[in-house]
């Protein structure tokens, strides 16, 4: 099991002022071979960011670039992510992260 955080800010206008709200995603993933030519387009290195196919716990949630995982005891950010979607809703995603 895996889990992708994402940190954003929200305004409460009551105060005037900024509070981080974390949102998570999380589900199983493998380690699969990337993309050459989808690194390549994106500027990304192959060797060193590994792609991940992720199957989300809960149907419909898939991670967003800037979300923050650990995989194999490092600490990566998300790069790009191609959502599985053959009904509409997300079953599955390629996430591309890095550090």
């Amino acid at each position: 099991m895996i889990t992708f955080t994402r940190v954003t800010q929200a305004y409460d206008p009551a105060t005037d002022t900024m509070t981080p709200t974390t949102t998570t995603v999380t589900g199983s993933a493998i380690q699969v071979r990337g993309d050459p030519r989808r690194y390549q387009a994106l500027n990304l290195n192959l060797v060193t960011m590994p792609t991940l196919f992720f199957a989300p716990t809960v149907y419909g949630e898939s991670p967003g670039v800037g979300d923050t995982v650990i995989w194999a005891l490092k600490s990566y950010t998300v790069r790009d992510v191609s959502d599985i979607a053959p009904d509409g809703v997300v079953i599955a995603s390629r996430v591309v992260v890095g550090a």
